[in-house]
């Protein structure tokens, strides 16, 4: 077992968000693209049309693309499971 100090890490999961655009840089949405690479988010969508990015990137290093030039909010992924068809509670 190692102990927390022997220079161990445990890996950090990726989680999935939202960023959405800022007005101001719809027709830059490429750039801030870009620029959201660079500060660790794998892009796995840019949806030119309503100014939205989403991807993923690690837990600890989202807060960071707040910052980007041109971003307006990052928001975490949300999701959700419907019940089986034939579940008694629809």
């Amino acid at each position: 077992m190692e102990h927390p100090d022997d220079g161990y890490r445990q890996p950090v999961e990726d989680i999935g968000v939202i960023v959405t655009v800022d007005d101001a840089y719809l027709t830059r949405i490429a750039e801030v693209s870009a620029a959201l690479r660079a500060n660790g988010m794998h892009i796995d969508q840019a949806l030119d049309d309503i100014g939205v990015i989403t991807g993923s990137i690690a837990g600890t290093d989202s807060r960071s693309l707040a910052n980007v030039e041109g971003v307006k909010a990052v928001e975490p992924e949300r999701s959700f499971q419907l019940p089986p068809s034939d579940s008694p509670i629809q």
